[in-house]
C-alpha cells in the first residue's frame, strides 16, 4: 500500500523520513500552497467574505509534484504543524489534491518529532479540524481587509508605501504611548536614609529607614531631609523592635511558552524574537545527533500552554533523581496553571528527551542553537524540581524622634537552606548569600539597645517608565491579549522593518514616521486601533476555533462597524460641501483643454471634472485630495472665470483660490523656463559626457535604495525624449556631475550647462572638486537675523482650513536658510512682507 505524507518543510520531511522508512513517500509543501493574491484585496465582501485564493509564487512546481504523488497514493497523511496555520495548510492541500486522487485524506498531528511521537500520531490519525481552519481564515481575511482599506489613507496623508495592520498598529501604539509618557515625565525629588547600628557586642549592620509612624513616607527635599536627621539624632536611643526568622520557599517558574521563551532569550541571550523562533524551529524540525539520523530536540515552539505530558514528567523525575538525588524530586508532579485561552492539548516547550543534556548536545549544535537549547532544557528540568528553600531574617529597629514621630528601620538577610531547582536554573542561585549578616541579626533580641554609628542620606529622583525592549513589549502584548504565539515575532519584525520603530541598545524607540502613522490612525480610527478592541477580536477568533461562533458571522459583525469607521476617516478632512459646490459651479462653463498624453497616462480635465461633479451630485461628498485637484483646475482656468463669480465666494475660499492661482503661475513660469533651457541645451552632449563614468553600486539606507546609475538613466531618458528636467532633477544631476567630475569626458560642457563651478586645477593638473555653491542673498540673511530678535509674535490666525503662524513660518525659513538652501522668490517676497509687519526695514 502506497502512503503519502506531506509536511511543510524539507528539514521536517528528512527527519520524519528516516523514522518512517520506505513505506512512506514524504513530501514538503514549502509552507502555504495557496494564499490571497498579493496585489488585490482577494476577498469578495458581498459574498460572505469569500476568500479568492491563488497559487503562491513558489507553489506551482510543488503542487505539480504533489498531484503526481497523490495519484499513486492509497492513503494521504497531512502533517503540517499543530496550530491554526498548520491546519489551514492541511485543508488547502486536501482541497487542491482532492481532484487528483481517490485516496482518503487523514490529518496527523504531533508536538515533537521523535519516532514514538510520529508512530503514535499515525495510529491516531483523524480529520481536519474545520474550526481551526475557519479561525485561520477569519484572521487572514480580517487582516487583509484592514490592511488594504486603511493603508491607502496613510499613502495620501503620511507617506507612500506606509502600512497599517490590525495588530502591528496596536503594538506601535503601545511603543509610541510609552515614549510620550517618558517625554512628558517630570522627575520628583525624594530622599532615602540608611544608618549603621552597633550592637552591644560590637558588631555592626546597616539598616534603611522603612516607616514613619508605621506608614510609608516621602521626604521631598534637602530641608525636610535635614529636619528628619535632626529629629532622629535628637530622639531616643535606638532599640530592637522585633526579630523574625521565617522559612521561605521559592518555586520554579513554569516551562516556557512561546512568549516567555522569547522574553527570556531576549534578556539572557540578547536574541531578537525573530532569531529565537528561527533557532527554535531548527531544534524542533530535527538535528543530526549521531543516533541513526536527525531527531527533533524540542517540542513544538508555538504554544501558549504550560502543560507537560505525563511521560515527560516521569522521565524528568527519573533523570533528576539519578543526577541530583531524591531530595530534588517533588512528592507530586509540579502543576502549572494555564491561562484561560491556552491550548490545553498543546504542551509547553521542552526537550524531547531530558537525557540529552546541553553538554552532550554541544558537539552537534552551533553556538546559537546550543545557547537556546540550554535555556529550554534548564527551564524545563527546574520546573520539575523541588522549590529552593531560604531562611529570611528580618530586624526592625525603632527610634522615637524629637519631633514626636516614630521611626522604624529595617534590615533583612537571606540564607540558602536547600538549593532545589536553583541547582539547575540559576535565577535564584545568583542571589547574594547573606549568611554572615543573618548571623548578626539572628543574635539580636527584642529591646536590645543599639548605638547609632553613622547616618547617611541620599537624594534621588523618580524615574520615567522604561522604554520597551522586545521582551517587555511581548509581555505587554500577551497581557493585553494582543496577538498569539505564532504572531509575536512577526509583529515586532514588521514595526521595525517598516521603520516605525528603531532598536537602539536593545530599546524600542518610535521614529518620526512611527509617531506620524500612529497619531493619524489613533485620531482618525480610534475605535479600530483601541487596545481593548484589538484584544476583543483575538477573543472572537478563539471562539471561532472553539466552534462557538461562525467565522462569516464574526466578519459581518466586524465589517458593519469597520466600514463606517473607514468612511468617516476618509472624509474627516473633507472640505465643506458648500465650498466644493462653489468650485464646481465656477468650472461649469469653462472650455477645457483637449486630453493630453504624458508617458503612458492620458490627462483629460473635462472627463475628470464631469466624473467629480457626477459623484458630488449623488452624495454631496468630496475628499480633501479631490478638493485640492479642483483648486488646481480653478487656477489653471482662472482667466475664463468671471471675476464677479469669485467675488461672491467666502473670504476663506477666495484666499484658497488666490493661493492656488499664485502657485499655478509659479509652476507655469518654472516649466516655461525649464522648457526654454531644454530647447537651448545640448542634452545629448551633456549625457554623453557621462559615458565613461563608473557609477557607485546601489546603497541601502533604511527602507530606501539609492542607485546613481538607475537614477541617471531615468533622467537621460526623460531629457532626450524632449521633456524638460525639473529644477530638482537638474540640481540632482548637478550634484552627480560634481560627484563624478573627474570621470566626465567633457567636464567643461557639463560645467557650462549645469552651472557647475569647478575649483582651479590642483597639483598635477587634475581638476579639483567643484566649488561650493554661491553664498546666499545677504539681504535675506539680514532680514532673518533681525526677525530673530522679535520676542512677541502675533497669535496664530485660522482662516478656513488653514492656520497662519508667523513664528512657525519664520522658523521654517530660518532653518532652510541655515542649511544652505536658497529661498524661492515667493518665500523671499513673504519674508519681506513679514519683516515690514514687525518693523524690520
Amino acid at each position: 500500500m502506497s502512503k503519502l505524507l506531506i509536511v511543510e518543510s524539507p528539514t521536517k520531511a528528512r527527519t520524519i523520513g528516516k523514522m518512517l522508512g520506505k513505506d512512506y513517500d514524504i513530501f514538503a509543501s514549502m509552507g502555504h500552497i495557496r494564499d490571497l493574491p498579493e496585489r488585490d484585496l482577494g476577498v469578495d465582501i458581498a459574498n460572505h467574505f469569500a476568500p479568492q485564493y491563488v497559487d503562491t509564487a513558489r507553489s506551482k512546481s510543488v503542487v505539480k509534484e504533489l498531484k503526481s504523488a497523490a495519484k499513486k497514493a492509497d492513503e494521504i497523511y497531512l502533517a503540517p504543524d499543530p496550530d491554526r496555520e498548520g491546519e489551514a495548510i492541511a485543508w488547502h492541500l486536501a482541497e487542491v489534491l482532492n481532484k487528483s486522487t481517490k485516496a482518503p485524506f487523514y490529518r496527523v498531528t504531533f508536538h515533537e518529532i521523535t519516532r514514538s511521537a510520529i508512530e503514535r500520531a499515525m495510529q491516531e490519525k483523524g480529520e481536519i479540524n474545520l474550526n481551526l481552519v475557519d479561525a485561520q481564515q477569519a484572521r487572514r481575511v480580517l487582516d487583509r481587509i484592514v490592511g488594504y482599506q486603511v493603508s491607502p489613507l496613510l499613502w495620501s496623508r503620511i507617506e507612500k508605501g506606509s502600512s497599517a495592520g490590525r495588530v502591528q498598529s496596536a503594538a506601535l501604539r503601545l511603543v509610541v504611548e510609552r515614549e510620550r509618557a517618558i517625554n512628558a515625565f517630570v522627575p520628583e525629588e525624594y530622599w532615602v536614609f540608611s544608618v549603621v547600628f552597633r550592637t552591644e557586642s560590637g558588631e555592626e549592620f546597616t539598616s534603611r529607614l522603612f516607616k514613619i509612624n508605621g506608614k510609608d513616607f516621602k521626604v521631598p527635599n534637602a530641608e525636610a531631609a535635614e529636619q528628619l536627621i535632626r529629629a532622629i539624632q535628637g530622639g531616643s536611643a535606638p532599640a530592637v523592635a522585633s526579630v523574625t526568622t521565617a522559612e521561605r520557599k521559592r518555586y520554579a517558574q513554569a516551562p516556557f511558552t512561546t512568549s516567555t521563551l522569547q522574553q527570556a532569550a531576549n534578556v539572557s541571550l540578547h536574541y531578537s524574537a525573530t532569531n529565537t523562533m528561527r533557532y527554535a524551529q531548527q531544534l524542533y524540525e530535527g538535528m543530526d545527533i549521531g543516533e541513526g539520523g536527525a531527531v527533533g530536540l524540542i517540542t513544538y515552539m508555538r504554544t501558549d500552554s504550560v502543560t507537560i505530558a505525563r511521560e515527560a514528567q516521569q522521565a524528568a523525575a527519573e533523570f533528576i533523581r539519578r543526577t541530583y538525588g531524591d531530595a530534588y524530586v517533588p512528592a507530586k508532579f509540579n502543576y502549572y496553571k494555564n491561562k484561560a485561552a491556552a491550548q490545553e492539548a498543546h504542551e509547553a516547550i521542552r526537550p524531547t528527551d531530558v537525557r540529552r543534556t546541553p553538554e552532550q548536545m554541544a558537539a552537534y549544535l552551533d553556538p546559537q542553537q546550543l545557547k537556546l537549547y540550554t535555556l529550554i532544557w534548564r527551564r524545563f528540568v527546574a520546573s520539575q524540581m523541588t522549590p529552593a528553600v531560604v531562611n529570611l531574617t528580618t530586624v526592625d529597629v525603632g527610634v522615637d524622634g524629637s519631633d514626636g514621630n516614630g521611626y522604624t528601620f529595617r534590615t533583612t538577610a537571606t540564607v540558602p537552606v536547600f538549593p532545589g531547582h536553583s541547582k539547575v536554573y540559576e535565577d535564584v542561585a545568583k542571589r547574594k548569600d547573606e549568611t554572615q549578616e543573618a548571623a548578626v541579626l539572628g543574635s539580636l533580641r527584642e529591646r536590645d539597645p543599639l548605638e547609632l554609628r553613622k547616618f547617611d542620606k541620599e537624594q534621588k529622583f523618580t524615574e520615567p517608565p522604561p522604554r520597551y525592549t522586545e521582551a517587555s513589549l511581548i509581555k505587554e502584548l500577551e497581557e493585553n491579549g494582543i496577538g498569539r504565539p505564532s504572531t509575536y515575532a512577526t509583529i515586532l519584525r514588521t514595526i521595525q522593518d517598516r521603520n516605525y520603530v528603531n532598536r537602539e541598545q536593545g530599546k524600542l524607540i518610535p521614529s518620526e514616521l512611527g509617531f506620524s502613522v500612529n497619531d493619524f490612525l489613533v485620531e482618525r480610527l480610534p475605535a479600530l486601533f483601541d487596545i481593548g478592541f484589538t484584544a476583543q477580536m483575538e477573543k472572537e477568533l478563539d471562539e471561532i476555533e472553539e466552534g462557538k461562533v461562525g467565522w462569516t458571522q464574526m466578519m459581518e459583525d466586524f465589517y458593519s462597524k469597520f466600514a463606517p469607521w473607514v468612511e468617516d476617516a476618509k472624509n474627516s478632512d473633507a472640505p465643506p460641501a458648500a465650498d466644493a459646490e462653489a468650485l464646481l459651479k465656477l468650472l461649469e462653463n469653462v472650455t477645457f483643454e483637449a486630453p493630453g498624453k504624458v508617458g503612458r497616462r492620458t490627462y483629460d480635465d473635462g472627463k475628470f471634472f464631469r466624473s467629480l461633479k457626477e459623484k458630488f451630485d449623488e452624495d454631496a461628498k468630496i475628499t480633501a485630495k479631490q478638493f485640492q485637484a479642483l483648486l488646481i483646475m480653478t487656477a489653471k482656468y482662472y482667466s475664463q472665470i468671471p471675476p464677479e463669480a469669485v467675488a461672491g465666494l467666502s473670504a476663506e475660499l477666495r484666499e484658497a483660490i488666490s493661493t492656488a492661482v499664485a502657485d499655478h503661475a509659479e509652476r507655469k513660469e518654472k516649466r516655461e523656463r525649464s522648457e526654454a533651457v531644454c530647447a537651448a541645451v545640448d542634452y545629448a552632449g551633456l549625457f554623453a559626457a557621462f559615458d565613461k563614468v563608473t557609477f557607485e553600486p546601489p546603497t541601502k539606507k533604511g527602507r530606501f535604495t539609492y542607485d546613481d546609475k538607475k537614477f541617471f538613466t531615468s533622467l537621460k531618458k526623460q531629457a532626450l525624449s524632449g521633456k524638460a528636467l525639473s529644477e530638482k532633477q537638474t540640481a540632482a544631476l548637478r550634484r552627480m556631475a560634481m560627484k563624478y567630475h573627474g570621470e566626465l569626458t567633457d567636464a567643461a560642457l557639463v560645467d557650462r550647462i549645469l552651472e557647475v563651478q569647478a575649483a582651479p586645477a590642483g597639483e598635477g593638473g587634475e581638476t579639483a572638486a567643484p566649488a561650493a555653491p554661491a553664498a546666499p542673498n545677504p539681504e535675506v540673511t539680514r532680514l532673518l537675523e533681525e526677525l530673530g530678535k522679535v520676542t512677541e509674535w502675533a497669535e496664530p490666525v485660522k482662516k478656513g482650513r488653514f492656520t497662519y503662524d508667523d513664528k512657525v513660518f519664520y522658523e521654517s525659513l530660518a532653518k532652510q536658510h541655515a542649511s544652505g538652501k536658497i529661498l524661492s522668490e515667493r518665500q523671499q517676497a513673504a519674508l519681506i512682507k513679514m519683516a515690514g509687519k514687525y518693523g524690520v526695514k
